[in-house]
């Protein structure tokens, strides 16, 4: 189910569902490849981008002060905006040939003769650049803050003491990442995105061990930091929900891995937000209950304190924000009063604390209309719900709609309200199996949350897997740099490449050793070694008793469970 929903949502093949800057990028090294020079040219092709970029957002931030200053300003695009119109702002220098000679040494995509470099190479790249950059390395020389390499303990039981080196470059964590663990890098139009393949096989467990080494060895290191170290790096994260923190329609409840690197995340200075258009306003307890195994991860392993108050839930993609207490639920944060989320943040002009209810059911209104209409001229089989600041296009009990039926119904009505006189912000995207309108969008979910925390764009990282221009993440990019991902697993892999950038080394504290298993030294236990196990087994068994419509909210017994159809995107 997972995997038919990512192929939807990710296919590439048609006009609408392309990326402007990656296409012209690949077009340009097509040429290079066809020469079969790329192994001599590519980088410095690479560089090129990189002064494309930076002359557009030079640029950018000129007309963004004369305009301040002068309303009569008239803009002249960069070269790269003639180039492609549909290029957008960047916040951070992207130091895209480090990203690619890094990617290239891993990978060796300049020594193939047959196989161009593919889109979602270029997506890995830029992506990879956007996290050098953001964990403050690509500068080069001593960076304030950035933890200094470890070395092996002489006492081989995994320890590990840190090494200060004077003028030490970004090139080190560089190369360190090329040794981290290859992570499978399947096609977005064919990866399989369930968070578990149920493979028991030698390989597989293999892979699993080195994971959990890896994972450990993270945490291990972090355990070495005075207590409140600053992780150089991005100060918010924001998730998208369905396919970057567990699988299309599912909920996180059997994903250790990615759940130890948000947690290590949260406890070393970072705001964790998970940004979903998942509508079910104030009722904690079903955003709990999709995020059942993530917060009882965090409850097994002691998140107290300011770090819990640092993981926030913003439902209906900006209308219901929530907070993690000490009791491990989520509880609303305040709306109104001294301190409330929409007061603090009404200086914004298209923030939720300034819609008038009018102009929020003329978005309701004309985007039911709109979905039945199409739903008519498609003869789609399919229904509609309305919720409180959503509408929704579903289909029927044991039936699916077509990705260009719902790609259709998603343009139309984005014509409609853009050519509508409503100013309020609102998203119209595919959800692969649904299509929804929401009041609100991601755009405004972050920049809410970037002022009520007090973080700058430049410092905020947005992750999610539909930037395309019928997804719901597509608004993101315009106020925070963002990383496009296509499944849990790869979300998995730039954490801990968020990690691993920032100066925690993997390989030097590794050990070959099933840190979950109990193991003898010298006739006794080494507690060292083991690590406090969350049952996630037990943990999915206990919520697979509980069933929700994720479409409506609704509650429903667990026999009704097979009729119910996939998540929207959240």
């Amino acid at each position: 189910m997972s995997n038919i929903s990512s192929r939807r949502r990710n296919y590439l093949l048609t006009p609408h569902r392309r990326d402007g800057l990656i296409e012209w990028m690949k077009s340009m090294l097509m040429h290079s490849f066809v020469l079969d020079a790329l192994d001599t040219t590519g980088a410095d092709t690479f560089s090129h981008f990189e002064v494309l970029i930076d002359e557009h957002r030079k640029m950018t931030d000129q007309y963004l002060d004369d305009i301040s200053q002068n309303d009569k300003s008239t803009f002249v695009p960069s070269r790269l905006k003639q180039l492609v119109p549909q290029v957008g702002t960047f916040y951070t220098r992207l130091p895209l040939r480090k990203a690619f000679e890094a990617y290239n040494q891993k990978y060796g995509i300049t020594k193939r003769r047959h196989i161009c470099i593919s889109f979602n190479e270029i997506r890995h790249i830029l992506n990879l650049a956007q996290i050098i950059a953001m964990t403050d390395l690509y500068k080069g020389g001593k960076q304030a803050g950035l933890l200094p390499p470890l070395a092996p303990s002489s006492g081989g039981g995994g320890g590990a003491n840190y090494v200060t080196k004077e003028g030490e470059t970004d090139d080190q964590a560089i190369r360190a990442w090329t040794s981290m663990t290859v992570t499978p890098r399947r096609d977005s139009d064919e990866c399989d995105d369930s968070q578990g393949s149920g493979d028991n096989s030698p390989q597989e467990r293999s892979r699993n061990m080195c994971d959990r080494s890896e994972s450990l060895a993270i945490e291990e290191a972090f355990s070495l930091l005075p207590d409140r170290t600053a992780l150089p790096g991005p100060k918010l994260i924001c998730f998208d929900g369905d396919q970057t923190l567990y699988s299309d329609g599912a909920n996180f409840e059997s994903n250790p891995k990615l759940a130890k690197y948000l947690f290590l995340l949260l406890k070393h200075g970072v705001t964790i937000a998970v940004v979903t258009a998942a509508g079910y306003e104030y009722q904690a307890a079903k955003y709990e209950l999709r995020l059942s195994g993530l917060l009882a991860y965090f409850k097994e392993k002691g998140l107290e304190g300011d770090d819990l108050e640092r993981f926030y839930i913003f439902g209906g993609e900006c209308n219901y924000l929530l907070r993690l207490g000490a009791d491990y639920k989520l509880h609303a944060v305040k709306e109104n009063g001294p301190g409330g989320w929409m007061n603090s943040t009404k200086h914004m002009s298209e923030a939720p604390g300034n819609w008038s209810e009018s102009e929020v059911k003329s978005v309701l209104d004309m985007a039911e209309a709109s979905f039945n209409a199409a739903m008519e001229d498609q003869n789609m089989r399919a229904r509609i719900i309305r919720k409180k600041r959503s509408v929704g296009l579903i289909p029927k009990a044991d039936e699916k709609i077509t990705r260009e039926a719902l790609d259709e119904a998603v343009l139309r009505i984005q014509s409609e309200l853009d050519n509508s006189k409503i100013n309020l912000p609102f998203c119209a995207f595919n959800g692969g199996r649904d299509a929804w309108v929401d009041v609100g969008n991601k755009r405004v979910g972050v920049q809410v949350l970037q002022s009520y925390l007090g973080v700058p764009p430049e410092e905020s990282l947005h992750i999610g897997d539909q930037f395309l221009n019928t997804g719901n993440d597509f608004a993101a990019r315009s106020v925070c740099p963002c990383v496009w991902i296509t499944s849990p697993e790869e979300t998995s892999y730039i954490l801990k490449s968020i990690l691993r950038l920032a100066g925690v080394p993997l390989m030097a504290i590794l050990n070959p050793v099933d840190y979950e298993d109990k193991k003898e030294v010298n006739g006794t236990e080494d507690k060292k070694g083991i690590e406090k196990k969350v049952d996630f087994d037990e943990m999915e068994r206990r919520t697979s008793r509980l069933a929700m419509d994720v479409f409506t909210g609704e509650m429903i017994p667990l026999q009704s469970q097979s009729t119910t159809s996939t998540s929207r995107d959240v």
